[in-house]
């Protein structure tokens, strides 16, 4: 992988990374905290927590992309090692998922009538509980599993206001 042949992409996706970043920052924090006033003081603090590890995310991928792109622009051995800001990056990333699935399946859990708790909230973990040598693909497949549950629950909840 070349720095012309590689990079464009990663560069794109920081950019629109970054975009989504600023998108996030006014519409899910901002806004947030502007509305919801009245929210109980931890619901308060994952927002801000999910926020600033987000601030990371986008800082430490701005700064693999300065590296390699700036910095080391033209010198192929630097391609050899991995800039320590990209597994830093992908461990910020991998607990805010891990933070959001986590408060999603308990929000769904609450909402759920007690027979269906079960087999709502267990599609939305059950990429938690894979296997690491599990293939990505066979990982990917439990994400429908995740959005039937939703949507299960929309149309049940629906179906009783």
């Amino acid at each position: 992988m070349g720095i012309p042949g590689g990079f464009g992409s990663t560069l794109v996706c920081g950019s629109v990374s970054a975009m989504l970043y600023g998108t996030m920052t006014l519409q899910g924090t901002y806004v947030y905290y502007m509305h919801y006033s009245e929210d109980v003081s931890a619901m308060k603090f994952l927002v801000a927590t999910l926020w600033v590890l987000d601030t990371l995310h986008v800082s430490f991928m701005s700064h693999m992309l300065y590296h390699y792109l700036i910095i080391n622009y033209g010198v192929p051995t630097t391609l050899e090692y991995i800039v320590w800001s990209f597994p830093a990056s992908l461990l910020v990333n991998l607990f805010v998922t891990c933070v959001v699935h986590f408060f999603f399946a308990h929000v769904i859990y609450c909402l759920c009538r007690r027979q269906a708790k079960r087999l709502v909230v267990v599609p939305i973990l059950s990429p938690f509980a894979c296997d690491r040598k599990m293939p990505c693909s066979d990982r990917v497949a439990t994400d429908p599993g995740s959005a039937s549950s939703l949507r299960w629950v929309f149309i049940e909840l629906e179906r009783h206001l």
